[in-house]
């Protein structure tokens, strides 16, 4: 991890000093060396941009080359596409991406376990792909046609047996199984050129051969999420790929255009910026021939010319983003594990003894490649190590194997389990478990039943199948109502004998589920027992089945009802029965995963959970301007049965509930999310539906904005333990308690201090700003002057300055926006332009004009002139409590928000009297438009540290602060 991230060295730092490092004991021993150099907790930070990190970024790009040379090489084979280019079918597309990708994956994953001598067994001393390479590579210079020849790939794909292993565990991802994909596999399809082409791009940088062997094997995981970031599409018009982003352009839909839009086109889809020369061919040119030649200089290398029209081709597409997977650096995923694990080594109060380390059920419910699940592999096995060498004793079957392998092996196949959707992605992390192990004798599906390929949102408990979901019909179609009648008819019947309430017709959905839920509870004691044993995969999926059963069409007829469920449940395992069936088929297809019955051995034990569920979940929005896609269904079913799907909702803070969910009681719950669930009010159902089963750690370690490469977005570790059943749980939703490195104790008092003031009256700040659409786009025009019909002067953002409000650099056209855009009075009304793309606030005098909604409105009141709160806002010591005190001030994109406006301290009421100096100093600086002279804003500052009543040393703390904060430039 880059240098860019300070507040994980800073958390880093604080936890050495903090804590002893559990595992200390294994570096007295030298055979326990190895623990240290595999991650033992108490490691230091590996140096910034460490040699593997280089290699891996360096891989990365060229393994996307490669994914570019592999569909050549396929298109090449079968001109045609097979049926992914036929009809445009986008589900052969699909599987002729997932083949491809599996195809690069094995070849990566054989030269990884080429370079730390996992092959020894093979052909070619063990590294049989490098010494293909080279005889290709000697027949191309020998003058050999390898375009014509097609022996090579057999080769490939005997070697792609030494990674087969096959065993129970579901859906697969092919990756272990050579069979997986007929198209690539049955037939030696790619020539020998394209594959040497392939091995090349995979072997060599600059003529100088890749280091594999300085990989870590968390690395492969984020080669594969560079390859699943690109869609592969059809080629609509002949076509070309463009830097800087590699994205293909239609050059015939580019023609089309006028000349000036084709610029605007170029830089919105391919983010291409041109010089006024290329531009200026670009606009000119009359044929795709010249459009090309226009465009030759910003040609992409990994998609050389021209695409033909109907051409198959990679581009940078939107699944990462959708399926919110990102690599997360070795750092983090060490700090994180061992702040997760370390309470539960240390639960006893002593150093842990070998079997206490290996009876621990660790999982990731969203485990991805496997990072996670390695690092901490990596830490228990060091852990154990040290606990064999204070017994005095190390199993193993040969004395003279390496305690830490043997350690690794076992904690693997005990302690670890793992869940994903993506079945390649499973298939990476059971491999990259065997790589990690390094124990030939184990094969890679050692670890089959215990990484599992399902979705760990989507299943049901054993006490859920006692009853009709009548909630799973509520998807607002025109069945809904009459389904919930019926249900709550059925339920109404039965509810005196529950002494539950009585449900009328006018009964809400919420009111039918309470009801549902009180109803087993009553039932339990006397029935659950008995259906619980009954409750197999098939009823579990039957039950759940009832959430995506079909609503149109002849299936939808037999969709069973609240006085059919019992006999529906009872032909769940009747092969013959059309229902049945169904069920099954929806569950192949939604990959149900039934926690209890896929992990016996965390659930059937006396304290019921994991001891610890940690990882990175995806980063998925479905509400804002990212927001995600999502089936009505699917919706319905996160709405109905869990508590985090409500205010915010996303894919992560619905993990962070099923994560909290999955503990024993004294389990311990280890996630990276976005930093923004800590604290906005959005994220409040999330946080209260963990903190009804968790307790947060006081000091939650912040990541920083660019923990990840590629995306800015702050991000934090959420640390936890399991409540008991009997435990109280806290009355009011609270922030979680992030920690900060960058206070010392006089920020803290003044800090403490300033918020226990009454905030400033919240009827000074307000929402007034024109809310613009993307339409509004042709009805603003950036001008100094108004054009017809952008006649109507409006500010944004950028036009606030410190007691500066610039002269509007943008009109509108009103009648455009005619009903929309507010009266005149109402933008007269407005006293103050306050600036909210900033990180603290930043307020000239309004005079009237309209603005966009980058600005918020400040007024007035009878203790508050609009002089004195302009000068009180733009103070040093407001300014300092402000980005201080909000988080998202100093991290990621900053606003300045209504709710951080009406949090600020008013003085305390002793010190009222110098609003009066303020307002004088306001109706001498402010109208002025001028900015803050020097001497003024000593003068301000002087005032209003005087109001707050601050000490020397907060003056001074604050003066520093200033100094190191200057305002943001004019524009922007």
């Amino acid at each position: 991890m880059s240098s860019e991230c300070p507040q994980l060295g800073a958390s880093l730092r604080c936890d050495r000093e903090r804590v002893d490092p559990p595992a200390s004991g294994a570096s007295q021993d030298p055979r326990s060396d190895r623990a240290i150099e595999a991650g033992a907790p108490g490691e230091p930070l590996r140096p910034p941009d460490a040699p593997a990190d280089g290699v891996a970024r360096q891989l990365r790009e060229q393994a996307q080359g490669a994914f570019g040379e592999l569909l050549r090489g396929f298109q090449s084979a079968d001109p045609q596409g097979g049926d992914a280019a036929a009809g445009g079918s986008a589900a052969g597309r699909r599987r002729l991406h997932a083949g491809l990708v599996t195809a690069l994956m094995r070849l990566i994953l054989l030269l990884y376990a080429e370079a730390r001598g996992l092959l020894a067994g093979a052909p070619d001393g063990g590294a049989p792909l490098t010494r293909l390479f080279e005889e290709l590579e000697a027949e191309r210079r020998g003058g050999s046609d390898l375009e014509r020849r097609h022996g090579a790939w057999a080769r490939v794909a005997a070697l792609s047996r030494a990674l087969e292993g096959r065993g129970p565990g579901g859906a697969r991802g092919g990756l272990c199984d050579p069979g997986a994909h007929p198209s690539l596999d049955g037939r030696p399809w790619l020539s020998d050129g394209a594959l040497h082409r392939v091995l090349a791009a995979l072997l060599v940088h600059d003529g100088a051969p890749v280091r594999y062997a300085e990989l870590e094997i968390e690395h492969i995981g984020t080669l594969y999420e560079g390859l699943i970031a690109f869609d592969l599409e059809v080629a609509e018009g002949e076509s070309m790929a463009l830097l800087p982003s590699h994205v293909v352009v239609d050059l015939e839909a580019l023609l089309a255009l006028p000349g000036g839009a084709r610029l605007a086109r170029l830089e919105e889809a391919a983010d291409l910026r041109l010089g006024a020369r290329l531009a200026a061919g670009v606009a000119a040119a009359g044929s795709v021939a010249e459009l090309s030649q226009a465009l030759a200089r910003r040609a992409s290398p990994r998609q050389p010319g021209r695409i033909a029209r109907g051409t198959l081709y990679l581009q940078p597409g939107q699944l990462r983003r959708r399926a919110g997977s990102y690599y997360t650096p070795r750092d983090i995923t060490r700090h994180v594990v061992e702040r997760t694990l370390s309470p539960l080594l240390a639960r006893a109060g002593r150093p842990p003894a070998p079997d206490e380390i290996l009876s621990l059920a660790v999982c990731d419910p969203a485990m991805g490649s496997g990072a996670f699940l390695v690092e901490a592999c990596r830490q228990l096995a060091a852990h154990l190590v040290a606990a064999w060498h204070r017994a005095g004793a190390t199993p193993g079957p040969a004395p003279e194997e390496p305690p830490l392998r043997r350690a690794m092996a076992l904690v693997a196949e005990r302690c670890l389990y793992g869940v994903d959707l993506d079945p390649l992605a499973v298939d990476l992390a059971r491999l990259s478990l065997w790589l990690v192990v390094q124990d030939a004798r184990l094969p890679p599906s050692f670890l089959d039943a215990k990484l599992r390929c399902g979705d760990s949102l989507i299943g049901a408990e054993r006490a859920d199948v006692g009853a009709f979901p009548a909630a799973a019909w509520s998807r607002g179609g025109p069945g809904d109502a009459a389904v919930e009648r019926r249900g709550r008819r059925a339920l109404s019947r039965r509810a005196p004998a529950r002494r539950t309430p009585a449900l009328d017709e006018g009964a809400t959905r919420e009111e039918l589920a309470r009801a549902e839920e009180l109803a087993r509870a009553e039932e339990a004691p006397h029935d659950a027992p008995e259906r619980d044993g009954d409750a197999d995969e098939a009823a579990l999926d039957a039950w759940m089945a009832l959430w995506f059963w079909p609503s149109d069409g002849e299936l939808a007829a037999l969709a069973p009802e609240p006085a059919t469920f019992a006999r529906y449940m009872a032909a769940a395992r009747d092969p013959a029965d059309p229902r049945a069936a169904l069920s099954r088929r929806i569950a192949e297809e939604r990959r149900f995963l039934h926690w209890e019955l896929a992990f016996p051995g965390a659930f059937d034990r006396p304290e019921r959970g994991f001891d610890a569920v940690i990882g990175n979940p995806p980063w998925v929005a479905y509400v804002g301007r990212a927001a995600q896609p999502i089936a009505p269904e699917v919706f319905n079913l996160y709405l109905r049965r869990n508590p985090a799907f409500h205010g915010y909702r996303s894919l992560h803070g619905l993990f962070v509930h099923r994560a909290a969910s999955l503990l024993r009681p004294g389990g311990r719950l280890g996630l990276v999310i976005p930093t923004s669930v800590s604290d906005l009010d959005g994220y409040g159902p999330t946080r209260r539906a963990h903190d009804a089963l968790c307790a947060v750690d006081p000091d939650l370690p912040s990541f920083g904005s660019d923990a990840f490469e590629g995306v800015f977005q702050p991000c934090m570790g959420l640390l936890s333990t399991r409540l008991p059943p009997a435990s109280p749980r806290p009355a009011a939703t609270a922030p979680w308690p992030l920690a900060r490195s960058d206070l010392d104790g006089v920020s803290r008092r003044l800090l403490d201090r300033l918020g226990a003031l009454r905030p400033l009256p919240a009827a000074l700040f307000g929402e007034r700003g024109f809310q613009t659409t993307a339409e509004d786009a042709e009805r603003i025009r950036r001008a100094d002057v108004p054009v017809p019909p952008y006649t109507c002067p409006i500010r944004e953002g950028t036009d606030v300055g410190e007691l500066i409000a610039r002269a509007p650099r943008h009109h509108v056209d009103r009648a455009g926006v005619k009903g929309r855009f507010r009266k005149d009075e109402d933008w007269k009304a407005v006293r103050l332009l306050i600036r909210q793309t900033a990180r603290y606030p930043i307020v000239a005098l309004s005079d009237g004009l309209p603005f966009r909604n980058s600005i918020l409105a400040g007024f007035c009141d009878a203790t508050w002139s609009e002089f004195a709160l302009l000068c009180y806002l733009n103070s040093s010591p407001v300014r300092w409590w402000h980005y201080t005190r909000h988080r998202d001030a100093r991290e990621g994109m900053p606003q300045v928000k209504i709710a951080h406006l009406r949090a600020i301290p008013a003085p305390p009421p002793a010190r009222a009297d110098l609003i009066g100096a303020l307002d004088a100093l306001g109706r001498e600086l402010g109208p002025a438009n001028a900015g803050l002279p020097a001497e003024a804003r000593r003068h301000l500052d002087g005032v209003v540290a005087s109001m707050l009543e601050m000490t020397e040393e907060e003056r001074i703390c604050v003066a520093r602060w200033a100094a190191a904060t200057p305002l943001p430039r004019p524009d922007g």
